[in-house]
């Protein structure tokens, strides 16, 4: 068998492998299809908001006008949440810049041809 042969084979079972794994992976993935679609809008959602600040500042105040009791209820469980999340990202994000400075460190290792 010829070395070309050899290669065209090797590719042929390749490719094959590489399609069952990403049927096998959308498999996976159809079962978290919806908690997906709900985070994207989310996000979606929070894009906007951020571009339109002066919409939450309207939205909170009126909420504190209206139920002062309601609004002061959710302000401590907001804070609870902004305190959480500050702390989580403040862990997280040291390991993040360890993983850049290690793929930085990787790719100067590599030779360039």
């Amino acid at each position: 068998m010829s070395v070309l042969a050899e290669i065209i084979e090797r590719r042929t079972r390749l490719v094959a492998e590489a399609d069952a794994q990403r049927r096998a992976l959308a498999e996976g993935f159809a079962g978290c299809r919806s908690v997906l679609v709900v985070a994207d809008r989310g996000i979606a959602w929070a894009a906007w908001l951020r571009a339109r600040p002066y919409l939450v500042v309207a939205f909170v105040t009126a909420i504190a006008v209206l139920r002062p009791r309601f609004a002061l209820e959710w302000s401590a469980r907001l804070l609870t949440l902004w305190r959480v999340g500050r702390l989580v990202y403040d862990a997280i994000k040291p390991l993040a810049g360890e993983r850049a400075l290690r793929e930085k460190k990787q790719t100067e290792l590599i030779p360039r041809v």
